[in-house]
């Protein structure tokens, strides 16, 4: 499936802003996914991003040796630490089972934590471990944004999967 055709399948389903009921989400997407300002190139690290300004953590968690990345955040948000306990851990893209283990530890360990995917349509085993994802007890609520994917496990809240053009 071409990318152009899955990009347009996905923005049939999705919806915007006026088909979200839930306040946590709405808010997040009307304050947080479209605000103006555009922070880089890639539409999966602007999100991102986004996703940082809106939930202002104080800790995230960036995978191993991406330097590049990580002066990126340290110059748009100097006051981040990269020290445990994690307030929002990036993976940027979805690549291995043993993924899935260290998500569920982290959503036992912070259950008020997040987690961005970036690029969970990179490919077809990106795509499959996101699906999976979803299927999981941990993941209370998520937002597919098509370049990239958010994961909360709030247990008091209700099961749900959003899927959001932006």
């Amino acid at each position: 499936m071409s990318d152009t055709f899955s990009y347009l399948k996905f923005c049939f389903k999705a919806t915007n802003q006026h088909g979200i009921h839930s306040p946590f989400i709405y808010r997040f997407v009307t304050e947080g996914l479209y605000i103006k300002h555009k922070y880089c190139r890639s539409k999966s690290l602007n999100i991102f991003f986004k996703c940082i300004n809106y939930f202002k953590p104080n800790n995230i968690a960036l995978e191993e040796g991406n330097e590049l990345l990580k002066n990126k955040v340290k110059k748009e948000f100097p006051s981040l630490s990269f020290e445990e306990p994690f307030d929002i851990k990036y993976y940027g893209t979805l690549i291995a089972e043993s993924q899935i283990l260290a998500m569920e530890n982290y959503a036992k360990q912070q259950p008020n934590g997040i987690i961005y995917i970036g690029d969970i349509r990179k490919n077809k085993t990106s795509k499959e471990f996101w699906d999976k994802l979803l299927l999981t007890d941990f993941v209370t609520v998520s937002v597919d944004m098509y370049f990239g994917g958010l994961l909360f496990f709030h247990k008091t809240q209700a099961h749900e999967h959003f899927k959001i053009r932006i």
